[in-house]
C-alpha cells in the first residue's frame, strides 16, 4: 500500500482522482528519484510513463500537454494542464501548495505548484484554459491542497506588505506576541486565503473551492522544508488523473 492521501472535487461526481504521496513513500523529486518514482505511481496503479513532470522553479509559468512525449526533457515550470485522459500531470511540494484544478464541461485538467513566489499561477492556468478550451473560470473546481499554514508561517515586513497589496489584506496577519519580542518575521501568512482570493477574484464560485485545510509544518506524515530542514527534507508527489478512461 503506498502512503498517500486521496482528494476528491466539490460535488463528488467530476472524474478526477487528486493524489498526494506522504512521506513515508519516500521521495519523489523529478530525475533525482526516478526509481521511487517508478515504484510508487505503478503501486497506484498508474502506468509512469503516462507521469509528465517539469524542472520546477518556483514560477508562473503552465503548459498544457498533449502527449507524454512532450515533455521528455523537463521543461521549466510549475503547472500543468492537460486535456488528454491518457496524461498524469504532476508536480513535487514540501510546504509549498498543490492545486489541483478542473472543469465541469470543458476537458481539462490540471496541476500546480504554488509557493509564495509563485503564488499567481491560478491566475495563469485559468487564462491558458480560457485560450485553449474557451473553459470559464464559473466551471472550474479547486482544490486547495496541504501546504505550510499561517500557524507556522512567519515572514517579514516587505513579505507581508507584498502579499497584502498584490493579493489580499487577509492573507496576513500581525502577531502580536512575536512583534513585542522583536522578531524580525512578525506576520502570519497564509498562502490558501491569498489563493481562495485569487479563484473568487477570477470568477470561480466559493461552493467550487475546497480547501483540505492541513499544514505540512505540523503534520509529520508530510514531507515539510521548514520541519525537516532544507537539506534533508522529503518531496511529495502531487497528481492528478482521470478515473474513467
Amino acid at each position: 500500500m503506498i502512503p498517500h492521501r486521496l482528494f476528491r472535487f466539490s460535488g463528488g461526481s467530476l472524474p478526477y482522482d487528486c493524489v498526494l504521496t506522504l512521506r513515508a513513500a519516500g521521495p519523489m523529486k523529478g530525475r533525482t528519484d526516478e526509481e521511487n518514482r517508478a515504484r510508487v505511481f505503478s503501486g497506484l496503479g498508474i502506468e509512469p510513463s503516462r507521469v509528465v513532470s517539469l524542472t520546477q522553479i518556483h514560477s508562473r509559468t503552465v503548459y498544457v500537454a498533449q502527449t507524454p512525449e512532450d515533455f521528455s526533457d523537463w521543461k521549466e515550470g510549475d503547472g500543468i494542464l492537460a486535456g488528454n485522459p491518457d496524461i498524469v500531470p504532476c508536480v513535487t511540494v514540501a510546504d509549498c501548495m498543490p492545486i489541483w484544478l478542473c472543469h465541469e464541461r470543458a476537458p481539462c485538467f490540471g496541476v500546480l505548484h504554488s509557493g509564495w513566489k509563485g503564488t499567481g499561477i491560478i491566475r495563469e492556468a485559468l487564462a491558458a484554459a480560457r485560450r485553449v478550451w474557451d473553459a470559464d473560470p464559473a466551471g472550474f473546481h479547486v482544490i486547495l491542497g496541504p501546504h505550510i499554514r499561517s500557524c507556522c508561517y512567519t515572514v517579514d515586513d516587505d513579505r507581508a506588505r507584498y502579499f497584502s497589496e498584490n493579493f489580499s489584506p487577509d492573507a496576513v496577519r500581525l502577531d502580536e506576541a512575536r512583534k513585542q519580542a522583536g522578531s524580525a518575521w512578525p506576520w502570519r501568512l497564509s498562502l490558501a486565503e491569498a489563493n481562495r482570493h485569487l479563484c473568487r477574484d477570477a470568477g470561480i464560485p466559493d461552493e467550487h473551492i475546497t480547501d483540505t485545510g492541513e499544514c505540512t509544518a505540523c503534520g509529520s506524515e508530510f514531507g515539510s522544508n521548514r520541519r525537516e530542514g532544507s537539506g534533508s527534507f522529503t518531496h511529495m508527489a502531487a497528481l492528478i488523473r482521470n478515473v474513467v478512461h
